[in-house]
């Protein structure tokens, strides 16, 4: 009942206006450099501690911290109990660091991006801007949608901005290009990768814009096998298949029975088929193919803005270019 009547007080106390720490809450004070110390009035009355247990013998009813260092070593204010023997007194347990929160980057888009560049120096660019980086890996059509949208302070592009807007097309939307900015960081290849078992491991481009429109369907006709030629291609709102289209197909359309896969997985799908053909950046190559020899298809990797970059996007850019530079 005693008790009871004493938190009632307290409540009583606080609706009036004066603030003091009570049995439901926990308080942060000032802790000089040492860190802010907490006070938690749940764990106190916890320990079966009520209200005027402190107030106001020893603090008074209002919310205070004019501890000095001496206090420290003195029979007052908290080290009237918090001595060693009636309760702890250990710097860490009342003194505490609390850090600023991070700012945020939202970087979202091409998995190739995030392969190749974004996570490899992630660490290294958090470190150096103080940010934190979150990072959403889809492709690039998609990225440029969550850009518009407004879900992300970049899209993570790994072709032109005209290429990647015909990504996001593909993929059922129509995004403004006047105002985006690509930011190229660093240049990435393209390459085509064979079965191991397949003969023909040297094409040309032309040979290659004929496989991929349907012109040329079997191996034979290019000294290989008897085998009908199975396409096998990034999804379809991807930078790499539009890539792939505008430099090497010059805009003709792709031949219907191409097999559009997560470019995770074009390895993976041209590695168990020996008639099977893929297009892909260069670092989602895995063992178990041949990458064809012929001529380089080059492309950027890199940021997307609308209009020119935030101040922590530009530092985040310029993170990226000091550590891969290294």
């Amino acid at each position: 009942m005693y008790r009871t009547l004493m938190l009632m007080i307290c409540l009583l106390l606080t609706l009036s206006g004066l603030s003091f720490a009570t049995h439901d809450k926990a308080l942060l004070y000032g802790g000089a450099g040492q860190g802010r110390v907490i006070f938690d009035g749940r764990l106190h009355a916890s320990k079966g501690m009520v209200c005027n247990d402190c107030h106001s013998a020893i603090f008074e009813t209002r919310k205070k911290a004019l501890i000095t260092m001496q206090n420290h070593f003195e029979d007052k204010a908290c080290f009237v109990c918090h001595n060693g023997k009636r309760a702890f007194r250990d710097c860490d347990s009342c003194h505490r660091k609390f850090e600023a929160a991070r700012t945020v980057v939202k970087l979202y888009g091409a998995a190739s991006v995030v392969d190749s560049l974004i996570n490899p120096h992630k660490a290294a660019v958090e470190k150096a801007t103080g940010y934190s980086l979150e990072i959403v890996k889809s492709n690039a059509g998609k990225g440029l949608i969550d850009l518009a949208d407004g879900k992300c302070d970049a899209s993570l592009a790994s072709a032109s901005v005209e290429t990647v807007a015909k990504g996001a097309r593909a993929a059922g939307r129509e995004v403004d290009t006047s105002k985006l900015q690509l930011h190229a960081i660093q240049m990435d290849q393209v390459v085509f990768v064979v079965n191991p078992a397949n003969k023909v491991q040297a094409l040309t481009f032309p040979q290659l814009k004929d496989i991929h429109t349907g012109k040329i369907t079997n191996w034979k006709e290019l000294g290989g096998a008897d085998q009908t030629i199975k396409v096998v291609t990034d999804t379809l709102s991807s930078a790499t298949r539009g890539l792939i289209k505008q430099k090497l197909l010059k805009d003709e359309e792709y031949l219907k029975e191409t097999l559009p896969v997560n470019v995770a997985t074009i390895s993976d799908e041209v590695a168990k088929d020996p008639a099977a053909i893929g297009g892909l950046g260069a670092g989602f190559v895995k063992a178990g193919v041949v990458v064809v020899k012929t001529d380089k298809i080059e492309r950027p990797l890199g940021l997307i803005t609308v209009g020119p970059p935030s101040e922590k996007v530009r530092k985040v850019i310029e993170a990226y270019k000091a550590a891969i530079a290294r």
